[in-house]
């Protein structure tokens, strides 16, 4: 599979999810650079799962069952206002009709800007909707995972405002899904992503893309597909001891102080 502009060539066929149904939301794209939802789609298709590709946009979600069907993969476009709980319930419930089961949601909806109450509504209660109506599903499922997307805007400062505090909301949701929902056999972890090049952290242009590269402790530049993989590794049988944990994918950017990072920010 390919993803031009977001990280070249990665080979992702496999069977790690043969025979699962997995859904992940937020997962619309327009042409070839994704987004961490698309390509986690993307990648869960090509490694078996019948994918549901839920977004509020039908374009966009047609667009990434597209690029899952070009490399032999079955998605299934699904649309929700992910803050209406009976457009999610209604979505999730087509998709169990289409796939015959659900073994795995991975709630990645979210916005950056915006008025508090819409960024909430869809990064916080979009996660825990569709969490929630996934449940009577998952608890019949023998591999069930939840795997939340936040963001590093979470756990340090940036003056982001609703953001962050709704990428906050998210860790404790996985948090208290993981206590609530262990004895049903479901896990429910949670990523970090940092400085990603992707769609929605591209801004800037190449000025800011370098300063986000630098800003890490490997030196080297992020893209949807090292969120995907991450995913991946949550949601299949190599993680199955694993739950209520919160995994940073930001190549270690949270791990070093301002001070600590000012050379190499700086450096010619």
């Amino acid at each position: 599979m390919t993803a031009s502009g977001a990280g070249g060539h990665l080979d992702g066929h496999g069977t790690r999810l043969r025979g699962l149904g997995a859904l992940v939301s937020g997962a619309g794209s327009s042409g070839e650079f994704l987004g961490t939802g698309a390509a986690t789609a993307v990648l869960f298709a090509a490694q078996g799962a019948v994918t549901g590709v839920l977004d509020v946009s039908p374009e966009r979600a047609a667009a990434t069952c597209h690029l899952i069907e070009r490399q032999g993969g079955t998605g299934i476009a699904l649309t929700a206002d992910i803050a209406d709980q009976e457009s999610v319930r209604a979505a999730v419930e087509k998709f169990v009709a289409a796939a015959g089961r659900l073994d795995v949601v991975v709630n990645n909806t979210g916005v950056t800007t915006g008025e508090w109450d819409q960024v909430f509504a869809v990064n916080a209660k979009g996660a825990m909707l569709v969490s929630e109506a996934a449940h009577p599903h998952l608890v019949r499922s023998p591999a069930a995972s939840v795997v939340n997307v936040s963001s590093i805007a979470a756990i340090r400062g940036f003056g982001a405002g609703a953001y962050a505090a709704s990428k906050g909301a998210v860790l404790a949701l996985t948090t208290d899904h993981a206590y609530r929902w262990g004895p049903d056999g479901i896990r429910v972890n949670c990523l970090v992503p940092g400085h990603l090049n992707t769609p929605i952290g591209s801004q800037g242009g190449a000025g800011a893309r370098e300063t986000r590269r630098r800003a890490n402790l490997l030196g080297t530049e992020g893209t949807a597909w090292d969120l995907a993989w991450a995913a991946l590794f949550l949601a299949g049988p190599e993680s199955r001891w694993i739950t209520g944990a919160i995994l940073p994918v930001d190549a270690g950017t949270t791990m070093a102080t301002g001070l600590g990072m000012f050379g190499r920010l700086t450096q010619q």
